[in-house]
């Protein structure tokens, strides 16, 4: 009859070699080489700074609450993030950022001459250059350490994000001069756009579509779009100096919140119901309201990619990241559109 015990050389009888308990090690964590991480930096400044040019516009819009018809157009080339990324594919990187920024540039500075607010804050969102940074960290960096690349491309378009947003409801007069000092800096990383002697590569649309059925980009994506549209209609007519506080004080708490949450999905979760009762408090307490909808919508800047680095897999975090930031922009401009043509 057959024993149920392990040979001598897989369970050893003997007496323990060691008086101190065997434990596992800790997990190691991703650290990039110097030059990695100077060429990780360098990214997160090109995409930091587009999303702080284009938000620190929509603060704008959200102070003279400008017309529907910005706001879709802001929407519609936020969300043109996955085909400039396709487009480095066919076309060398550099010359797609370049020419994305050049463009910018250019209508910004016509339309600061003719003060044409709308097509500036059309112009600032053009270059949305998250997804193409991502590629190339995706083909420049080896597979170990390229979840630390990817960390540093979140953290500079979250942080864009959140300035913008701050800096524009503060001061919407320094928008022009701001978002084009943002641009400007953000331009001095597109040579290391340049090929590294490998296949240029994205996503496609099929594996795109498999991220958002996932548990976390599908409740990630709602819950961003929904926040977004409630919180930056409670935030319409927010021009006061003392506001920039809100938005950064939401990313320090979205952030500080995230280390002692549960899983990857509370803290959206919490700030969706925040934005929901800032958009009902608009009625009643409106400057409360304006108040909790920038905190919302600052704190969503740290909590997509907290959230995405907790909870999405290490070769799915570009993918819902991009669908994150996207969903949040459409329901920013949603929310905006709404507020301009309701109130």
């Amino acid at each position: 009859m057959p024993s149920d015990e392990l040979p001598e050389e897989f369970a050893p009888t003997g007496p323990k070699l060691s008086r101190l308990p065997i434990r596992p090690a800790p997990p190691v964590r991703p650290h990039l080489f110097r030059d990695e991480a100077r060429f990780a930096r360098r990214l997160a400044l090109l995409a930091g700074g587009s999303e702080l040019a284009a938000w620190i516009w929509f603060a704008r819009l959200l102070a003279h609450r400008g017309s529907p018809w910005a706001a879709l157009a802001f929407v519609a080339l936020r969300l043109l993030r996955p085909f400039w990324s396709w487009l480095g594919t066919r076309l060398p990187r550099a010359f797609v950022a370049f020419a994305l920024l050049a463009v910018s540039l250019l209508v910004q500075g016509f339309a600061a001459m003719s003060l044409a607010d709308t097509l500036a804050a059309v112009a600032a969102a053009l270059p949305a250059l998250g997804d193409l940074c991502a590629s190339a960290a995706a083909d420049a960096v080896t597979i170990e350490r390229r979840a630390a690349a990817y960390s540093w491309i979140d953290m500079g378009q979250g942080l864009g994000c959140g300035l913008g947003l701050a800096l524009g409801t503060a001061q919407p007069g320094l928008a022009p001069l701001l978002g084009t000092a943002a641009l400007l800096a953000g331009s001095l990383a597109v040579p290391d756009l340049r090929d590294r002697r490998t296949p240029r590569s994205s996503w496609p649309l099929s594996l795109r579509w498999q991220v958002l059925r996932s548990p976390l980009a599908a409740q990630l994506t709602v819950l961003a779009a929904a926040g977004g549209a409630l919180a930056a209609a409670a935030a319409a007519r927010s021009r006061a100096w003392w506001m920039i506080a809100a938005p950064l004080l939401g990313m320090a708490t979205a952030a500080r919140a995230e280390v002692v949450a549960r899983n990857a999905l509370v803290v959206p979760r919490v700030l969706a119901a925040i934005a929901l009762v800032a958009c009902a408090l608009r009625w009643v307490a409106p400057t409360a309201a304006i108040a909790a909808g920038l905190f919302a919508l600052g704190a969503f800047c740290a909590a997509i990619p907290g959230a995405v680095a907790r909870g999405a897999g290490e070769m799915e975090r570009p993918v819902a990241s991009s669908l994150g930031f996207s969903a949040l922009a459409l329901g920013a401009g949603a929310g905006l559109a709404w507020s301009a043509s309701a109130w």
